[in-house]
């Protein structure tokens, strides 16, 4: 499983889930592979996009992504089964089951979703 996080540079909320992701401890809370969906570079500071990434996070820098999930707000995640084939889920929800979509107001609601969904499939 992945959990997509939809965030941006400038958003003032996602400033919070930077900070969590940021956090080796807090991340691995999450129990889950997270990648980073930032918009495309045309749209975003690919520069400030990679410092706020940290390691062991991937980033994904698309605006495609943001539309193939229907995200239409900063700060979503959305917890996707891995595809089947092996093609990264940021390529497309096709074939990558989404397990649960939300805009939470703090990093402990964002660990509580998650862990609910997480228990809702069994893992």
């Amino acid at each position: 499983m992945t959990l997509l996080a939809f965030l941006t540079t400038t958003c003032a909320p996602c400033q919070q889930f930077w900070g969590m992701l940021a956090d080796p401890d807090a991340r691995a809370a999450l129990g889950t592979k997270v990648v980073v969906v930032a918009p495309s570079p045309s749209m975003e500071n690919r520069r400030r996009a990679q410092e706020l990434t940290p390691p062991g996070v991937e980033l994904h820098m698309g605006s495609e992504t943001w539309f193939d999930y229907a995200v239409t707000q900063a700060g979503t995640f959305v917890l996707v089964h891995d595809a089947p084939d092996g093609r990264p889920v940021w390529e497309g929800p096709a074939g990558a089951a989404v397990i649960g979509s939300a805009e939470p107001a703090s990093p402990a609601e964002l660990l509580d979703l998650v862990a609910r969904w997480l228990s809702s499939c069994g893992s």
